[in-house]
């Protein structure tokens, strides 16, 4: 957790100056960098020249006795020794003194000098509008140390030339295009205080922060891969695993480390149960392994501690790297009951609430957020809803045909209430319209949303599913759905609250693509009102005027949550949605080092949405 944290602060200041850094980049390749004026004769305004009469080298060094070294130019038409008196790296750092080579006498240039001096090396369109002498720091030559002259032109670029004083060399000149490109220059390597250069205290912090980063990504990789969080691909290992069928013949498959047993055995055309996508929710993948394999959570809620301790495992909750065979388990068919429909309601634009009234005598035994199988016999349907109230028509699509045929099918719908024992069981069930007139709609959605109220119909004993944990202890409950997958969250919250009475802390991330498809919303609001421990985060995708609250994905309240708890260790997380965002939802969680053995996830999957 802390070099998760740690690095990603790190990685936005590193990713943002990333940005400026590309950003100046190109912009300074698409600047012109012609120079501002013309030159008439050389880069040089004092040339090289040799003359008679000169006075001696000696005469210079008894003159300036610091000389480190004499150079002899014409300056003006003058020739003039140009004696350095202070060495240093850079040219701008150091001294200089000008003699007459001639006269002896040392020369201070005057503002008439710097003017003939001009004139004589530019071909100038524009008269000089001021002259005049400035100390360091200078304005647009930062890297500048000694004094010099400041000449301004009158011209449209607002050209500016600079002349040392100590030398009469040119120093540098600049015109507003110079003037953006310096900018672009000052911003591309940092240089936030103007020094002119590349050594500053900005570029080592940055450099500082780019190897924590890096320190901090490798940490954090190396913990991933060690939980087996992230998996590198040259890592992947084959290995050979013996797998015994419920018919006991022995069949050798090749596994890879990287995936989990279930999906093993699936890829190897192994017949074995799962309806829940791997999710550990639906305890239908059991397989017998050496007793010593690791427990997940997900396992200790579907599996009696004898089973466990006899090496009873979810095939979805364990990896290939195992010791000893597998053997798979045969699953005993659900027992089937009889259910009267004693209500069928909308209570979304496509969201329905059906209620059942089981009809034995013995009572039924069933935990909050299982599922039920519902076998739809072959025959016809209804296409179209026969009772959508007025105000969710605008939401369905219009199509012509009035029927439609299908086959028998299995489907598989998450209960949404608690046990309470009055053997009333509630579904949230999602009809799914066809997409266009060559389509059917969705088989399970549409033949049980059309019940009419009094039918009795046999179902599939509860099963699998969501169920909490016996001992909670000072856990924390934490749910994201969106859509129908509403419904086993519901049924938790109804357990949690009006069952078992808990106080534990239990925050609801719910997402809808429209404020009128959150279902249960005045019933969760009530709660959220009523109870103190219960926290409800409804969000939309789409904004809306009748909507107050946030509009964006799940993940948005999700991650601040994350963001802003210190104890996510103690957190259990109950996911259940359509594919797509139980998958982003998983790897957010996962990049926070959320165990994943703390995460459950009720995958939507064919069987589930239709």
């Amino acid at each position: 957790m802390f070099w998760r944290i740690i690095h990603k602060y790190l990685a936005l200041i590193v990713f943002s100056q990333l940005m400026v850094w590309l950003a100046t980049g190109f912009l300074l390749g698409q600047a012109e960098h012609s120079k501002p004026l013309s030159r008439i004769a050389s880069d040089a305004i004092a040339g090289s020249v040799l003359t008679p009469n000169l006075i001696s080298v000696e005469n210079v060094l008894i003159r300036s006795p610091n000389a480190l070294s004499i150079e002899l130019l014409s300056l003006l038409g003058n020739p003039t020794y140009k004696v350095m008196t202070h060495y240093a790296r850079h040219a701008n750092e150091r001294e200089y003194e000008l003699i007459d080579a001639i006269k002896g006498n040392k020369i201070e240039l005057t503002a008439n000098d710097i003017r003939d001096l001009v004139n004589n090396q530019f071909r100038l369109t524009s008269p000089i509008q001021d002259l005049r002498r400035v100390d360091p720091p200078i304005e647009h030559l930062p890297k500048e140390q000694q004094s010099v002259w400041h000449v301004r032109l009158s011209d449209r670029e607002t050209t500016h030339i600079y002349v040392r004083a100590s030398t009469g060399e040119l120093a540098g000149v600049v015109d507003s295009n110079r003037e953006w490109t310096n900018l672009l220059m000052l911003l591309h390597f940092m240089d936030y205080q103007n020094t002119g250069s590349f050594n500053h205290w900005w570029i080592k912090a940055l450099a500082l922060l780019t190897v924590l980063m890096s320190i901090s990504g490798i940490t954090w990789l190396v913990s991933l891969v060690k939980n087996k969080q992230v998996f590198i691909g040259w890592w992947y290992r084959k290995q050979d695993l013996v797998v015994r069928d419920q018919q006991g013949y022995l069949q050798n498959v090749v596994a890879k480390d990287n995936e989990s047993l279930l999906d093993c055995l699936q890829h190897n055309a192994l017949s074995i149960g799962s309806v829940c996508g791997g999710g550990g929710t639906c305890g239908q993948c059991i397989v017998r392994l050496d007793p010593s394999a690791a427990i997940s959570v997900a396992e200790r809620y579907r599996l009696s501690q004898d089973r466990l301790l006899s090496g009873y495992r979810l095939a979805c909750q364990q990896n290939t790297d195992l010791k000893g065979n597998v053997q798979l388990v045969e699953s005993p068919n659900p027992k089937t009951v009889s259910c009267e429909l004693l209500s069928n309601t909308f209570i979304t634009p496509f969201i329905k609430e059906l209620r059942f009234k089981y009809q034995g005598s013995v009572p039924l035994d069933f935990k909050p957020g299982s599922f039920v199988q519902f076998t739809i016999k072959e025959g016809q349907s209804l296409a179209f809803p026969k009772d959508l109230p007025r105000r969710y028509q605008p939401y369905w699509p219009r199509f012509e045909s009035a029927t439609f045929s299908h086959p028998t099918t299995v489907r598989h719908y998450s209960v949404a209430n608690r046990n309470d024992g009055s053997g009333v069981i509630t579904f949230n069930i999602k009809m799914q319209p066809a997409q266009s007139n060559n389509q059917r709609p969705g088989i399970g959605s549409f033949h049980l949303g059309n019940l009419n109220v009094g039918t009795v119909i046999d179902i599939a004993a509860p099963q699998g599913g969501f169920n909490i944990p016996e001992d909670l202890g000072a856990r924390e409950i934490v749910l994201i759905g969106g859509g129908s997958g509403i419904a086993p969250l519901k049924a938790l919250i109804d357990e949690l609250i009006f069952g078992l009475h808990s106080t534990l802390p239990i925050t609801l991330f719910y997402g809808a693509k429209h404020p009128a498809e959150l279902a249960n919303y005045c019933w969760l609001k009530a709660v959220e009102t009523q109870h103190s421990n219960f926290t409800y985060q409804p969000i939309v995708s789409n904004a809306s005027s009748i909507w107050c609250g946030p509009v964006g994905r799940v993940q948005i309240p999700l991650a601040v949550f994350l963001d802003t708890h210190r104890d996510l260790h103690r957190c259990l997380f109950f996911l259940c949605g359509p594919p797509a965002m139980m998958n982003d939802v998983t790897q957010l969680l996962l990049r926070y080092s959320v165990n994943e053995n703390a995460i459950q996830i009720d995958s939507f999957s064919p069987f589930t949405t239709t």
